[in-house]
């Protein structure tokens, strides 16, 4: 009598188990159709997170979903006008302020849009590569030199750094920073030594810039080519690691990603952190690259994993 009654309890919880198996497939099956109709009820970006979603889950072959992140095209505007794209979407700004939100937001919408370093988009690959996407292409339109501050042109990267590492997100307790990096110690960036001029650039009004993340596969490692140690850090194929001084879990290193002269402070280099991610590969998490520009031909992407 006592095992009837254990084998009926054992039976019903292989039967919850084939059930909740049923429900979870039915599930991604149900999320990939409504990816592939995209019937206009989502936003665009919805719309990429849930392919990111879907094209990570381990139980559907990775090269069987594709992303439906399409890369968006941003003007900032103080006039509400634009020269630089046909049909932007428009940000109005009046201080200097509300263009580094208008950068921020950009940035984090993008890290939340592919899995915030959660999410294994790529799946495994076999080489060390790096994949890229561009979540937006940002244009200043002319009448942003006239903010006070951005009258000559261009501005310190260094002053945006600082907007996000003491700026709170809406509707969160933390900073863009951590967020996005996982530390408010942005100066951190700068501490190579023997690398003379490093500093965080500046960004050219006259100029447009990508909103990049990228990442490389769960057996590769972003300094995968051995190279002389440096001040402390390690060269490789146009990267220099060197050690992070935060405390977020996710952090692995900085780099500075560009040209072999970035090892004497010369040419081209582009700064950005390098993160590890939670399923085990590396990623540049949002940055803003110059494009076109030798830094962005510099980091070698294998593809682009976005939509123009």
């Amino acid at each position: 009598m006592l095992n009837n009654k254990k084998n009926k309890r054992g039976e019903l919880t292989t039967q919850q188990i084939v059930l909740l198996i049923i429900l979870i497939l039915s599930f991604i099956i149900l999320l990939y159709f409504l990816i592939k109709l995209n019937l206009g009820q989502e936003s665009e970006a919805e719309v990429c997170h849930n392919s990111i979603v879907l094209r990570s889950n381990k139980l559907i072959p990775t090269e069987s979903v594709p992303l439906k992140c399409e890369t968006q095209y941003v003007c900032i505007t103080k006039d509400g006008t634009c020269e630089q794209f046909l049909k932007p979407e428009k940000v109005k700004v009046k201080t200097s302020d509300e263009v580094y939100q208008a950068l921020a937001l950009e940035l984090s919408d993008c890290w939340w849009m592919f899995g915030e370093g959660e999410l294994n988009y790529i799946g495994k690959e076999a080489f060390p590569e790096m994949y890229c996407s561009f979540c937006a292409q940002v244009a200043f339109d002319d009448s942003v030199k006239g903010i006070s501050g951005f009258e000559s042109g261009e501005f310190d990267k260094e002053n945006f750094y600082k907007y996000i590492a003491e700026t709170k997100m809406n509707e969160k307790e933390i900073t863009y920073s951590e967020y996005l990096y996982g530390t408010n110690n942005y100066n951190s960036f700068l501490n190579l030594e023997n690398i003379s001029s490093v500093s965080f650039g500046k960004i050219n009004l006259d100029k447009q810039y990508k909103v990049l993340i990228g990442v490389t596969s769960d057996v590769s490692k972003l300094g995968y080519a051995v190279g002389g140690a440096i001040g402390g850090g390690i060269i490789a194929t146009g990267i220099i690691l060197a050690p992070f001084t935060g405390s977020a879990s996710l952090w692995a290193s900085f780099a500075i990603v560009g040209g072999a002269s970035a090892a004497t402070g010369t040419g081209a280099y582009f700064l950005a952190p390098v993160v590890q991610s939670t399923w085990g590969g590396e990623m540049i998490p949002p940055s803003l690259i110059e494009s076109p520009s030798e830094e962005l031909n510099s980091i070698g992407c294998k593809n682009i994993e976005t939509l123009s």
